[in-house]
């Protein structure tokens, strides 16, 4: 240990890495202390490794940024010792912060974040790549944080190696493409800074293994698991942002700091901070205060915002709010309701308007009488809980009219109304006759035309020309209309379809011409209720999730579905059952206390299966 280096007395070592010592130094000159970081002994005599040291301290010592490390002074290159001076930080790093605060909410954890890619932003503007963005490298001082160690990783030789052989950069942060030798550009920090909000988010690393090569190929194969299976309160907004930091492909990542900065901002924004800067002070003033009020009001926000979204019938946005107050506040009994309201809100209000359509599509009787309204789920408390991130919400679309012959849809025999191509002879339904509205559409010369439906499924509404829905069905099943072009709308039943509104132009001419459409099912939830924490698997993996969550699961060629479900846990036999669901409406599995047997010998289940 050095007692002085020119006009720095050494007050004591304060961090040691495979390049430098830093030191807590005090400025003899200016009668302040610094950090002052030292090139190791053996690297001083290295030629390379000192020129790239001085253009190093060159190039930060003009990026100017409150998020970015200020350098006071430079040894420079013929100085027999190499140093850099620093201004001297008060705080953890964020890597000692995220060890003794595994829980750090996903907001204040987005606001941290938000900082260094404030300060990124800066340095990349001025042409600066750090290279080796990591948890270690940001540092916290007077509220805010800041980034150390600008192009650290360039005080290597030529080869691209330190001298202990290992690869240049922290093997749990690089990108892939940093790994494979390429060149480090913008999205490389990204990918890196990436990993650091997985860590301060989730309480892990996405990448580990039990050797460098192993984690290193984790993160070529872009293998690391869902943050949200982690963790399920940081909500599907923030794992969205995520997967896209992490992305292989560097054309599928943010492709500046300043875009990942919007989409965190964004995200803060949506929990009521205003002010992220103010917020993460407060926090850091007194963690476990802040964390607990702020959770509470959270809790408040996401349900009033997932009501809204359920009166405006945005399912998956109403279900990213309520998984995410149900892995804050396990068992809301308001959410919970509200999670029951999904299923029956359709049915009780339709149910008379509806009957008539249901008996024409055949077996869906069947299907409808088979469910019921799920118990309440209970609301003993337990561990936070894992979802996977419901699918989202198709837009409504205006589908151009086909050309040619219509396709005939796919479709099961259970819901499939009768395809059969009417004659020309058939009788127009009693009641059908409907005038086209003035849209511009031309008349034919032999007259109205009858219109035949062809709808999948078919317990549809359907409206014509923007006139008011009816029930496909016995008594609704083709209209006349004028030649011409039209707009029809097909609604499904129950909230079980999205509603496709699209153009058609009806020709003149003799008999009967079919208008036919297949909706696009909206996928099922399934809530698993256990008395333990478990993991929950549909359909051999398609769908992964935590009990006490809403899991979305896909529905793609009929209304009612049977899945497989699998629900394990650590120490205990899975539990497998075939489940009925049906398609935009929520059901709940209860699984018994009993069902979960303890595996002999308390050998772990697999979370996978």
């Amino acid at each position: 240990m050095f007692d002085r280096v020119e006009k720095y007395d050494i007050l004591e070592e304060i961090g040691r890495g495979g390049m430098a010592t830093v030191y807590r130094a005090r400025d003899t000159r200016l009668h302040r202390e610094v950090a002052l970081k030292v090139m190791h002994p053996h690297l001083q005599g290295a030629k390379e490794a000192r020129v790239r040291f001085e253009r190093e301290a060159q190039t930060v010592a003009r990026l100017r940024h409150g998020g970015l490390l200020e350098i006071y002074d430079y040894s420079g290159e013929d100085s027999p010792v190499s140093f850099i001076a620093t201004e001297l930080l008060t705080g953890p790093t964020l890597k000692s912060y995220s060890d003794e605060h595994p829980n750090i909410p996903a907001e204040l954890a987005a606001c941290m974040v938000l900082q260094v890619a404030e300060a990124l932003s800066a340095a990349h503007e001025a042409g600066v790549i750090h290279r080796d963005v990591k948890p270690e490298n940001v540092m916290f001082h007077h509220g805010h944080v800041k980034l150390t160690d600008f192009g650290i990783a360039q005080l290597v030789d030529v080869q691209g190696m330190t001298t202990t052989g290992q690869v240049l950069g922290s093997p749990g942060h690089m990108a892939p493409e940093q790994i494979e030798g390429k060149e480090c550009t913008v999205q490389s920090d990204l990918f890196s800074l990436g990993t650091v909000l997985y860590l301060l988010a989730v309480g892990e690393l996405p990448f580990s293994g039990p050797n460098t090569p192993h984690v290193l190929k984790r993160i070529v194969e872009g293998k690391y698991q869902d943050p949200l299976q982690i963790r399920s309160s940081i909500g599907a907004p923030l794992q969205r942002i995520i997967w896209r930091c992490l992305a292989t492909d560097v054309s599928k990542r943010y492709q500046s700091a300043g875009e990942l900065a919007e989409d965190l901002g964004r995200f803060i924004a949506g929990s009521g901070i205003e002010d992220p800067a103010e917020a993460l002070s407060s926090y850091l003033a007194d963690p476990e205060t802040y964390a607990r009020e702020f959770t509470a009001a959270l809790i408040e926000r996401l349900i009033e915002r997932g009501e809204a979204a359920q009166r405006a019938r945005n399912r998956p946005a109403a279900l990213d709010d309520f998984n995410r107050v149900l892995a804050l506040d396990d068992g809301n009994p308001r959410v919970l309701a509200s999670v029951q309201r999904l299923s029956r809100r359709s049915r009780v209000r339709r149910v008379g308007l509806w009957a008539v359509a249901i008996c024409a599509a055949g077996g869906v009787v069947a299907a409808l009488v088979g469910l019921r309204e799920d118990a309440r789920p209970s609301v003993a408390k337990a561990p936070p809980l894992e979802v996977v991130a419901p699918l989202p919400k198709p837009a409504k679309r205006l589908v151009p009219e086909p050309s040619g012959q219509q396709h005939a849809a796919t479709t099961s025999s259970r819901d499939q109304a009768p395809l059969v191509q009417p004659q020309a002879s058939e009788r127009v339904a009693p009641g059908g006759a409907q005038r086209a509205s003035a849209r511009g559409e031309t008349r034919g010369r032999d007259g109205p035309r009858s219109v035949r439906f062809r709808p999948f499924p078919a317990n549809v509404s359907i409206s014509v020309d923007g006139g008011p829905a009816k029930p496909f069905g016995p008594s609704f099943r083709q209209v006349e209309l004028s030649p011409g072009r039209h707009t029809f709308k097909f609604m499904g039943a129950h909230d079980c379809c999205e509603d496709l509104e699209f153009e058609q132009v009806i020709p003149a001419g003799p008999g009967t011409t079919t208008v036919a459409r297949s909706l696009e099912f909206k996928p099922a939830g399934l809530y698993v209720v256990t008395e333990r924490p478990a993991n929950v698997s549909v359909n051999g993996g398609a769908v992964r999730g935590r009990t006490r969550s809403v899991l979305q699961v896909p529905h793609e060629r009929a209304l009612l579905q049977t899945h497989v479900v699998i629900v394990s846990a650590d120490g205990f036999e899975p539990f497998r059952a075939s489940v009925q669901l049906r398609a935009g409406q929520v059901k709940t599995l209860e699984v018994p206390v009993t069902a979960l047997k303890r595996a002999k010998g308390a050998r772990r289940m697999e979370k996978s299966e």
